[in-house]
């Protein structure tokens, strides 16, 4: 019996001989309902209680254990009877995590692209600063140009901007001062 390519139809367990103990009436009645050839594997013939229902190429049903199945059944066999699905809820569980995927994927280049164009708005808007303090040429204020571009700045780094910028603050550049401080420091 070829199970490479054998799909997994179903699950099903003979009652447990204690059903008998407690009530034989009970147990003959799922003895009765029981399939035929259920009871033995039929891939290696050692009986067993709880069966695998594959559909095998020429589209017949067979009855086989767990352990057969896993041992020589395809990965997606193997993967059906772990999460003890048919081959028809595993397709569905996937597809339905794919479509999971597709929306998040969708919506995670949407919050993408929306934060570029923020960032390139925000960027355009202090442009003129970034572009003053990276032209300083010290890697203090390279960095507090690149924070800038992404985001406002503390009350403290906003100070250091302005100053290295315009200077020590006078009244002289008070109003560019603030001008320029009340920029940095707003989203």
């Amino acid at each position: 019996m070829n199970l490479t390519n054998a799909t997994v139809v179903g699950f099903f367990s003979l009652p447990s001989p204690s059903l008998a103990e407690v009530s034989p009436e009970a147990y003959n009645n799922a003895m009765r309902e029981a399939p035929k050839g259920a009871g033995a594997c039929q891939h290696c013939g050692t009986g067993i209680m709880h069966h695998v229902v594959i559909r095998l190429e020429d589209n017949s049903t067979a009855f086989i254990g767990r352990d057969c199945a896993e041992r020589v059944g395809s990965e997606r066999v193997c993967r059906c009877v772990r999460e003890r699905l048919t081959a028809e809820q595993l397709a569905a569980r996937e597809a339905k995590a794919e479509a999971r995927r597709e929306v998040w994927q969708a919506e995670r280049e949407r919050e993408e692209s929306a934060l570029r164009e923020r960032l390139a708005i925000r960027f355009e808007s202090v442009r003129d600063i970034v572009e003053s303090l990276e032209a300083l040429g010290t890697e203090f204020h390279s960095s507090l140009a690149s924070q800038l571009r992404v985001g406002s700045l503390s009350d403290r780094q906003a100070q250091y901007a302005v100053k290295g910028i315009l200077g020590r603050y006078s009244k002289r550049v008070a109003e560019q001062w603030d001008a320029l401080y009340e920029r940095c420091t707003t989203e």
